[in-house]
């Protein structure tokens, strides 16, 4: 006897008995579940208690200099080697103050009263005391310039005295403003015009600006950089500029302004989040059951939703355990899991109320939504986690801790879904069965043949809603599906997927690399009037330093001069902006005994190291070279033999935060070290601002993008061939997620979004919601039986109803922050928009088109009988048979 049966390959087989086993596996659980649904609820709670207990290491971080800095750079590698050596850079303090009667006597007056007051700050050291003991003012805490505190403001042209400012005129006033000669700082350094005025386009003033710097304080406790001083004197000065200064309007842009701001920014948005969160919950319980009093599901609703808080808990606490800081950025992560979670949520009921309908007993339907609800979200959750945890091997620290907190949420937003929610979805079932109402559990609808979720109950609970038609889903898509199987409908769809692609292509192509500090402020910011006073009336720009390390400063007098010429005519730098230590003291050098015996003009340097060495502690205690003390660092301030243990020179770049584009400001970064690096070897020389760090991410962000989207896109396009393995399916499931991720991104070029970190987090968050809207109706085509007409009108009407659910929930949630104050609020908006229109047009629309194309019929043939052979039948009938 001989059995006729279709050959399969060896993969083939090995794919179906996985399969075969997870989904027997999520079976017997579904039923293990049926059966004792309370030690289930015990466990998964059991779960969360324990991995709460990491909250007992949980840390926040809100610093844009630990959150959004590349790891592994050369501004980072720099910023080490400076905070080493010269502990920080210092802390610039700028204020702004406009007015209508600027150029008068009674405007400086003001600005006086306004510096004497600066000056009367004290602040202690709390904590610190035994580093950094007593009461600080400006006078004590403040960077200098030799004996003078680096200080520039309008204040320099009347040389900071009251008895001067009361004797001068108006006309005087404005006569000092106007006169390069008063350009004079108290430290013997020139500065220029712009520095501390602005015009407007009549030539009159605009605006003053002053600047205090404060030397760096800073201590390090648990990794955490605290400057003791500069901090609390800040928050003081920012007070007295922020407040009442008739007849001027003040406003400050200190160093610790930004923190500050940042934190109150995301504060501000947070009520609407919570909004959003609570909307989506309403959607839940409005949508999960019948209108009816034992079938509505609000308990189950509530039981979701708590799944989902479990989730949150478990998944943060076991991040914060491994140490993962917790920054403003991870407060849309509940809203990302409640989107999640009710799709998971949508998807086991409704399988469970489909099974119920043909179900022997309602314990076959929970075993059987377990074995088939399960299996796909075990393959959207799956992804999620793969596409997040992709995302946390990026070098940025805040890209790379939200990844990790939303990867662990994805995982066990599943596991509570697949055993919280089915416990309470199994209690929930009990009651039903026992014609007891929901909610009100002691009372019965006295209906003794109501069938849940088949015929209505009786009463007065959800009567609101009963005019809702719960079935209403499924007759809806059924007509929907037949739609899509027309030729026209599927040509026009096909075309607007094509144009889609084309726009989109052109979007990305324009899109430009940028991110600037003041996208996260609020309107109400008053760093925002700050800014548009500064862009308006003074040049603006970025000071840096020329740091020098410990080479042989005598023997590299050569380069030392490249190095001054660099600053001098290099098109990087400001013209005027530069004032090295090295050229004014060859200078003094060339013009004072003894020294000028070993100076050679023919090529400025100096032939006699002793005296090079001797000479330079010399011009540093004159009045010329006193300023430039605090420039260079002796190997021994008592033998400067020793030689030299690092320099610095400070310039100006054109480049700011708030200008041009973040490509740029890199270019301009990367310029001035290209260019020193040509006057000295650049690891011994090297160019450094704190924004340094900021702007270097600009140069790899578009690479990165490209490649945590390439591998991500990779590792989905491998589970879902895993779990779904059909070619033809696969195929049309990673067309239609790709090109969500395509679009989205491209699309959003015409909203105004451009490339940086924060988008770099939702397009990842793109590929994994995608993979939800996608995967689904792929892994219900390839379940479903008949032809591919049929199979795929059974997999839309089935699968697409939860599907939409949970794209028009996660929509609708989000419409509260369409007026969003602040930039992760207002992209996080923007983004997620885009992926659940885009994302549901390529799962509900698209997707179901090339499953026509591209599937094909699933016809169980009937089984034949085996042929049976008598002796003597030829050998060549044996082989035909």
């Amino acid at each position: 006897v001989i059995d006729r049966q279709e050959r399969t390959n060896c993969c083939t087989r090995a794919v179906d008995s996985m399969l075969q086993l997870m989904e027997d596996g999520f079976g017997w659980f579904g039923r293990f579940t049926a059966k004792r649904p309370w030690l289930v609820i015990f466990l998964s709670s059991l779960v969360c208690l324990l991995c709460s207990l990491g909250f007992l290491n949980y840390t926040t971080e809100s610093r844009p200099e630990k959150l959004w800095v590349l790891q592994g750079t050369q501004a980072l590698e720099d910023n080490n080697y400076v905070t080493s050596v010269w502990n920080n850079e210092p802390r610039y303090n700028l204020y702004y103050a406009t007015g209508s009667q600027l150029e008068t006597r009674e405007a400086f007056q003001k600005l006086y009263e306004l510096h004497e007051r600066v000056l009367a700050i004290k602040v202690s050291a709390s904590s610190n005391q035994d580093q950094f003991p007593g009461m600080w003012d400006y006078e004590r805490a403040c960077f200098r310039f030799g004996d003078s505190c680096a200080t520039v403001t309008p204040l320099d042209l009347v040389d900071y005295n009251i008895t001067l400012i009361n004797s001068l005129s108006d006309a005087e006033i404005a006569e000092r403003i106007r006169n390069d000669t008063y350009y004079v700082t108290a430290a013997g350094r020139t500065f220029n015009q712009n520095d501390i005025v602005g015009f407007d386009s009549s030539g009159n003033v605009a605006a003053y600006r002053g600047l205090y710097t404060l030397e760096a304080h800073v201590v390090e406790e648990n990794g955490e950089r605290t400057d003791v001083v500069g901090e609390p004197w800040e928050e003081q000065g920012i007070n007295i500029f922020r407040g009442d200064n008739s007849p001027l309007q003040t406003y400050p842009q200190f160093a610790s302004s930004w923190n500050t701001e940042f934190a109150a920014a995301i504060e501000q948005d947070s009520t609407s989040l919570t909004i959003a969160f609570l909307i989506i919950i309403a959607y839940l319980v409005m949508t999960l059951g019948r209108r009816d009093p034992v079938d509505c599901m609000v308990g189950l609703s509530v039981a979701a939703v708590l799944g989902i808080g479990m989730a949150l808990a478990a998944s943060w606490g076991l991040a914060s355990a491994f140490g993962e800081v917790f920054s403003p950025l991870h407060a849309i992560i509940p809203f990302l899991l409640v989107g999640l979670g009710v799709d998971d949520a949508f998807i086991l009921v409704t399988g469970y109320q489909r099974a119920l309908k043909t179900a022997d007993h309602w314990e076959d339907a929970v075993e059987e939504a377990m074995r088939k609800g399960g299996m796909s979200i075990l393959i959207t959750s799956l992804t999620d986690f793969l596409a997040f945890a992709i995302g946390s091997s990026t070098n940025i620290p805040a890209l790379s801790s939200f990844c990790v907190y939303a990867g662990l949420g994805v995982l066990f937003d599943f596991f509570f879904q697949v055993t919280f929610f089915m416990g309470a979805l199994v209690l929930d079932a009990r009651r039903a069965h026992a014609h007891k109402m929901d909610v009100a559990v002691c009372c019965t609808d006295g209906d003794e043949n109501h069938e849940p979720y088949k015929t209505p109950a009786r009463g007065w609970l959800c009567a609101r809603c009963s005019w809702i038609k719960k079935d209403i889903g499924e007759p809806v898509f059924e007509r929907y599906a037949k739609t899509l199987l027309l030729w026209p409908v599927r040509i026009v769809i096909i075309l607007a997927f094509l144009t889609l692609i084309g726009l989109s292509s052109y979007g990305i192509n324009q899109m430009t690399t940028n991110f600037r500090a003041d996208w996260f402020l609020p309107p109400t910011s008053y760093l925002i009037d700050t800014i548009d006073i500064a862009n308006e009336y003074f040049t603006q720009s970025t000071i840096f330093n020329v740091y020098i390390k410990d080479i042989d400063y005598y023997a590299r007098q050569e380069e030392l001069n490249n190095v001054n010429s660099f600053l001098v005519n290099s098109s990087s730098v400001i013209e005027g902006s530069s004032d090295f230590w090295f050229s004014a003291y060859l200078n003094w050098a060339s013009q004072t005994a003894p020294y000028a015996a070993a100076y050679v003009a023919a090529n400025n340097t100096m032939t006699d190291e002793g005296l090079f060495y001797d000479g330079l502690q010399a011009f540093f205690n004159t009045s010329s070279g006193n300023r430039y003390a605090g420039d260079v660092q002796f190997q021994n301030d008592q033998n400067p033999q020793e030689g030299i243990f690092a320099s610095r020179s400070a310039a100006q770049i054109g480049a700011t935060e708030f200008s041009g584009t973040g490509q740029d400001r890199y270019d301009a970064m990367q310029n001035v070290r290209d260019d020193l690096a040509r006057a000295m070897v650049y690891d011994d020389a090297r160019a450094f601002a704190n924004s340094f760090i900021f702007w270097e991410r600009f140069g790899f962000i578009r690479d990165e993008l490209v490649k945590n989207l390439a591998i991500a896109l990779a590792v989905m396009a491998s589970i879902v061939f895993l779990l779904i393995y059909t070619l033809p399916i696969v195929a049309s499931v990673i067309i239609a997620i790709g090109a969500t991720v395509l679009d989205v991104w491209g699309m959003a070029y015409f909203w105004g979004v451009q490339i940086n970190f924060v988008v770099t987090i939702f397009l990842l968050i793109a590929v994994g919601l995608s993979v939800d809207y996608s995967a689904h109706i792929g892994h219900a085509f390839k379940e479903a039986k008949g032809t591919v007409e049929e199979r795929l009108v059974e997999a839309v009407k089935g699968t697409g109803p939860p599907v939409f659910n949970a794209i028009f929930s996660t929509w609708v949630s989000i419409l509260i922050l369409a007026n969003a104050q602040t930039y992760i609020f207002i992209v996080f908006f923007q983004m997620f928009t885009l992926t659940t229109l885009l994302g549901g047009f390529h799962g509900l629309v698209v997707l179901p088109v090339l499953l026509t194309f591209f599937g094909s019929d699933n016809v169980d043939e009937p089984k034949q009988e085996p042929i049976e052979l008598k002796e003597g039948t030829s050998t060549a009938v044996k082989e035909i048979v």
